[in-house]
């Protein structure tokens, strides 16, 4: 498998949002997609106790719905809160540990969206498994009132998409009256090369994160999630923006500068010209969960600078994202 392809993956589902997109295995896969939902509803068991959850974004939420002391496990990318630092490990998406898990003997395991091999395994040992889709502002609300009937936390549901929607009205207010402008979105590429350029159609949350914000995906007229778009394409839809997220990665000025000049052989495009490239590299900013409002609003003050309401010193949010160039402003 190529290397940035394999990068990409890792990326999209575990350290940055879990979407396993191009054609194999995205998180546009249905939360109950049995026949009977037998497989979402949690089964007596005298002699389990405990959750495994199996994806980052899965794992905070499950924690800010207040049920982290239930988690007995979670997946190999997990980080964050920092209290499942002690946790075991079963694995990852696609490298599971089923005998661990089994060994643990949970209560319930929580998945991205469907997983056979784990699926399976679960039901050899009578293991309750919910299937949780999350790759959309609406199948996001959707899979924490998901949680919250699982976990029989369904009023904690309620509060934290309310407070998620506040958080969602708030920055629409914040960019009511700045422009808007066509953007790229790039999820990953190869440093170095601009062969590959993986990007996200108008149905991802990625997607309508950055809409919300002002920057408008110039691909948004595309119903796949995740996709290699053309160069050609590219320069035709002239984005004014580039938005470049390499979630987890420790970027020091030298490799930004590096990666800036790779979109020197794409110098037709207004964003090239313009120097309007930003990366964002916060681990969380590809996980669809309770911080998807956060990661837009750093996004927010980059693109928009001070016409963007507060955007100073003293209020910004802590972030590791990254304009293209020191005070490169609209």
């Amino acid at each position: 498998m190529h290397a940035t392809y394999r990068k990409h993956i890792k990326m999209m589902l575990f350290p940055g949002i879990l979407l396993l997109g191009l054609g194999l295995i995205i998180l546009g896969l249905s939360a109950c997609d049995t026949p009977d939902g037998a497989e979402n509803r949690l089964r007596p068991a005298t002699t389990r106790s405990g959750v495994i959850s199996m994806a980052p974004h899965l794992t905070e939420t499950i924690h800010a719905l207040g049920q982290g002391e239930r988690l007995i496990a979670v997946g190999s990318f997990d980080d964050y809160p920092p209290e499942i630092a002690s946790l075991p490990r079963v694995g990852g998406y696609m490298d599971p540990e089923l005998e661990r898990i089994s060994l643990l003997s949970p209560e319930l395991i929580v998945l991205p969206g469907r997983h056979e091999k784990v699926t399976s395994y679960a039901r050899l040992y009578n293991i309750p498994v919910l299937n949780v889709h999350m790759d959309s502002f609406e199948t996001i609300f959707a899979g924490i009132r998901t949680l919250g009937e699982a976990l029989d936390c369904e009023t904690e549901a309620e509060a934290l998409i309310a407070s998620m929607k506040a958080e969602m009205a708030a920055l629409e207010a914040r960019v009511a009256d700045l422009p808007r402008y066509p953007t790229l979105i790039i999820t990953a590429r190869q440093p170095g090369a601009l062969g590959s350029l993986y990007t996200t159609g108008g149905n991802s949350f990625i997607s309508e994160m950055l809409a919300l914000i002002g920057a408008d995906n110039i691909h948004k007229d595309v119903e796949q999630a995740y996709f290699s778009a053309s160069k050609e394409t590219v320069v035709m839809r002239a984005p004014e923006i580039i938005v470049e997220f390499r979630a987890g990665e420790d970027l020091n000025d030298a490799v930004i500068d590096r990666l800036r000049s790779d979109w020197r052989q794409m110098g037709t495009l207004p964003a090239v010209q313009n120097d309007r490239i930003y990366f964002v590299t916060e681990s969380h900013a590809m996980r669809p969960g309770p911080r998807i409002f956060e990661v837009a609003d750093s996004i927010a003050r980059m693109i928009h600078g001070d016409a963007y309401p507060g955007n100073d010193a003293n209020n910004a949010v802590a972030t590791h994202a990254h304009p293209v160039a020191d005070g490169a402003q609209p």
